[in-house]
């Protein structure tokens, strides 16, 4: 009964926690606090650790919390909160399910030996690469950014174009509880990694369960090192034991040896199932720091096993029969990982052809602007934009994961992945596209739920004063000048004043930039008709700086006393 009362109790929290991880990426109606969604990330280990580092708050101490119940009871940080163990598990789950309901037989795993040389290699480049400044293998393969990138970046789109579905449903029967989400997908390139990443995990979750926690990801291995000498630990008690291996096949660490009468804590992700089959209560989770009775641990005792002995009564036949079917299970699952990938790829880049030109046009209609010349001068952009909060680019490039919180909380979805714009090493880490949107003057949502602490926190005042680009005017690709028509649509959308129509030529007026006032927003940009170059753009800044506010002038306004209304 206690060994049911683990395994449930582990089932429920990581359901929990998965569906509340899975939320963050995929709400569009900010039904969610900034509280609840700081209570998700910070138990995060790589996040935790890094916001610890940029703000040395109390209350950053995640990452302290996961080592301690490491050192108490395991990895049960990776089967009960990781997002992405938790999502190998689903993985597994669709594996069984249907190796039993629709193959008919019985799923097992098979104990395997540790990938040594390759998970401390990887923890080894990691910690010296982190050690040295650079976040780029965590951007690459800490769990809680692989799990962001794969729902901001696949699962995001599918959801919002269900949403979609249902309000069309709805909306034909006079509901309106659902309604439309408009998306702005980014590019195809960046879709790339996360995609490779959901079939390298779905892949190895599908064949070996928790084989890529145990092998690539760094988080894993240190934390694998530190249960080692956990308190609580599984024990196999020999005196009850019968070998009957159902404890070692359903071990999807695939880290119990009972020719050896070994279990790999380094491995072992604390899931418990190997309690919950075991029929004659001969495994257990046992105090290891200050055992109960004087008796040595079973765990620790060698037993002579000859390796042609069979571990129980159709044991050896089941594994047996796993290694004859393997090749053709390989090649189904593969099959069905590319398909799933290519699908996934294939719907961003449909979805991004078919909305690019048709947010264009409506965008033009909406100006009642008729541009018939394509501009000619390329925007000369020396940085890209980081968003509000990141201080700097070296300082966002240094904490930033890439996890996609972020550019999934943004409501004008001006945060969009970025490619090559911060260099090689900081591929998938947020840019602000002006192209796609804007940063609305009023909002600071990315600030709040960062992470990392890559984008710090700030109040709204300290929003509409931090400059984080300065205006460019580039007249010879302006409408005004080239095709002498009436545009204005940057000033109109200015929140600060640093564009203003001065007049031009025949009763017309054309922008000035005042680079002063400018925090960098990107509205002008936005909203300028020219293409393929627009003529005002943002130049990101390097280092934030702060804007100085528009002078607001006052009416000189005395009331006639004669009419008092």
């Amino acid at each position: 009964m206690r060994s049911r009362i683990l395994k449930y109790s582990r089932v429920a929290v990581s359901l929990l926690f998965l569906t509340a991880t899975g939320f963050l990426f995929l709400d569009f109606t900010e039904s969610l606090s900034t509280g609840l969604i700081n209570g998700v990330t910070w138990i995060q280990f790589v996040p935790s650790l890094l916001k610890f580092l940029n703000l040395m708050g109390l209350l950053t101490l995640g990452f302290v919390v996961v080592l301690i119940a490491t050192l108490l009871y395991g990895r049960i940080y990776c089967s009960t909160v990781c997002p992405l163990g938790i999502l190998q598990d689903v993985f597994s789950r669709i594996s069984r399910f249907y190796t039993t309901r629709i193959r008919r037989r019985r799923p097992r795993y098979r104990p395997s030996n540790p990938q040594n040389l390759l998970r401390y290699s990887l923890l080894g480049v990691t910690t010296v690469a982190f050690l040295l400044g650079s976040v780029f293998f965590l951007n690459l393969l800490d769990p809680f950014s692989v799990f962001g990138k794969i729902f901001a970046g696949l699962a995001r789109p599918v959801y919002y174009a269900g949403n979609n579905l249902l309000a069309d449903v709805f909306q034909s029967f006079g509901n309106y509880r659902f309604y439309h989400v408009e998306t702005r997908q980014m590019t195809v390139l960046p879709l790339i990694f996360p995609a490779f990443m959901l079939g390298l995990v779905g892949f190895l979750a599908l064949r070996r369960g928790r084989l890529y926690c145990n092998t690539v990801c760094p988080v894993g291995t240190l934390l694998g090192l530190v249960s080692k000498y956990a308190m609580f630990r599984i024990r196999i008690d020999e005196t009850l034991c019968n070998r009957c291996a159902e404890c070692s096949l359903n071990c999807k660490a695939e880290c119990i040896d009972l020719k050896s009468n070994e279990i790999d804590f380094t491995r072992c992700v604390g899931c418990f199932n190997c309690l919950n089959v075991c029929s004659r209560q001969g495994i257990d989770y046992r105090n290891h720091w200050f055992p109960s009775d004087s008796k040595p641990s079973a765990a620790f005792d060698t037993v002579e096993c000859d390796a042609t002995d069979e571990i129980s009564d159709g044991g050896r036949g089941i594994i047996s029969d796993q290694e004859h079917a393997a090749s053709a299970q390989d090649g189904e699952r593969r099959d069905f990982l590319f398909r799933l990938t290519a699908y996934f790829v294939g719907f961003s880049a449909a979805s991004r052809a078919l909305k690019s030109s048709a947010q264009e046009t409506d965008r033009r209609d909406d100006l009642d602007v008729v541009v018939t010349k394509p501009s000619t001068i390329p925007e000369k952009k020396n940085f890209p934009v980081s968003p509000p909060g990141s201080i700097s680019l070296q300082h966002f490039m240094d904490s930033c994961t890439a996890c996609q919180l972020c550019v999934s909380a943004c409501p004008t979805h001006v945060l969009q992945p970025s490619f090559l714009e911060y260099g090689f090493t900081g591929m998938m880490q947020p840019r602000l596209d002006f192209h796609a949107s804007f940063c609305n003057f009023d909002c600071v949502r990315c600030t709040e739920v960062c992470p990392t602490g890559a984008i710090l926190p700030l109040t709204m005042e300290e929003k509409h004063v931090t400059q984080i680009g300065i205006v460019r005017l580039e007249l010879d690709n302006c409408v005004v000048q080239t095709e002498n028509t009436a545009c204005g649509a940057c000033a109109e959308h200015c929140p600060t004043q640093a564009v203003r129509m001065v007049p031009y030529q025949d009763g017309l007026t054309i922008p000035e930039i005042v680079p002063e006032h400018c925090i960098g927003c990107g509205a002008c940009e936005y909203i300028c008709p020219t293409r393929p170059y627009r003529a005002i753009y943002i130049d990101g800044n390097e280092v934030h700086a702060e804007a100085i506010p528009p002078v607001i002038e006052e009416l000189d306004y005395t009331p006639d006393d004669d009419f008092p209304f």
